[in-house]
């Protein structure tokens, strides 16, 4: 539970953020460097600060987050002040997407909601806020940046995406078996297949697709022959057989990097793996 101080905080960085964000397109298109990728913090304040201890030492110059920034962890606030800050201080190195929990039918039934239930005008504006958020990210022109995946109708192209209509973006799924493919997680959501998605990158002239939205026991799922990349960058609870991960974007490859949760805190493995973007 979040104390007055962290929520008079949030408050004042709402304010600050807002026409940031609403500056931002649906799309952006970033052009960076060396760039950490990372998703679903889920209010594990914990986990973001060892993430980005870690990019400092690898010196990365730029962040994209995947969204899915509250819940299911004890700290929504402070990380929603951590990563505000952040875009504050550096908002064009910094891009903030809107994950499936940062909608106001999803925002109000869990942790967040909970932290901010005597301050319902934080929680209205925080929602405000996350409206504005940008839905994906072109990096380098060459990498589709999302919380969930491609929407799966017919010729579709990054014109498609807007804030209003996003829902696709931030709940669908990459799937095994080609066509579009109902989804477990409700009515209107997809599995979207293989075929889509080299479709998808081919129409609009892209290498890769990386999103986050789906917990996996190694901390990477990759589909389509590699050019879907399925992160989940914090953990839940310590077990020595599950592992989170992040990304690191550099020219044309990517390396991930895999963390695991102990009892004494968080420890990165020694081992890497590397991708290289091709078309």
């Amino acid at each position: 539970m979040s104390d007055k101080k962290e929520k008079d905080r949030l408050s004042k960085n709402l304010e600050r953020i807002k026409p940031l964000l609403k500056k931002e397109d649906a799309v952006v298109f970033p052009d960076f460097k060396k760039t950490l990728i990372a998703t679903d913090i889920h209010g594990d304040y914990r986990a973001l600060e060892h993430i980005l201890r870690f990019a400092e030492k690898k010196e990365v110059d730029s962040y994209i987050f995947l969204g899915d920034y509250i819940d299911k962890g004890p700290d929504s606030v402070s990380v929603l002040n951590t990563l505000f800050e952040m875009k504050i201080k550096n908002p064009k190195k910094i891009i903030l997407l809107r994950g499936n929990h940062e909608t106001s039918n999803l925002s109000g039934w869990f942790e967040f909601a909970e932290d901010l239930v005597n301050d319902p005008e934080i929680f209205d504006a925080s929602n405000a806020v996350f409206e504005q958020m940008p839905i994906a990210a072109v990096l380098n022109n060459k990498i589709l940046c999302v919380h969930g995946c491609i929407a799966g109708t017919k010729n579709e192209t990054l014109k498609e995406i807007s804030k209003k209509n996003s829902k696709s973006y931030l709940w669908n799924d990459p799937g095994t078996e080609d066509g579009l493919l109902p989804s477990q997680r409700g009515s209107g959501i997809y599995r979207i297949g293989p075929d889509m998605i080299k479709k998808y990158l081919k129409q609009n002239d892209l290498q890769m697709i990386i999103r986050g939205h789906t917990s996996h026991t190694e901390g990477v799922k990759c589909f389509c022959d590699d050019k879907l990349i399925s992160l989940y960058s914090t953990l839940p609870y310590i077990s020595p057989t599950v592992r989170a991960a992040v990304a690191i974007a550099k020219e044309d490859e990517i390396k991930l990097y895999y963390y695991r949760k102990t009892k004494t805190g968080f420890e990165w493995e020694n081992e890497t793996q590397k991708l290289k973007l091709r078309k």
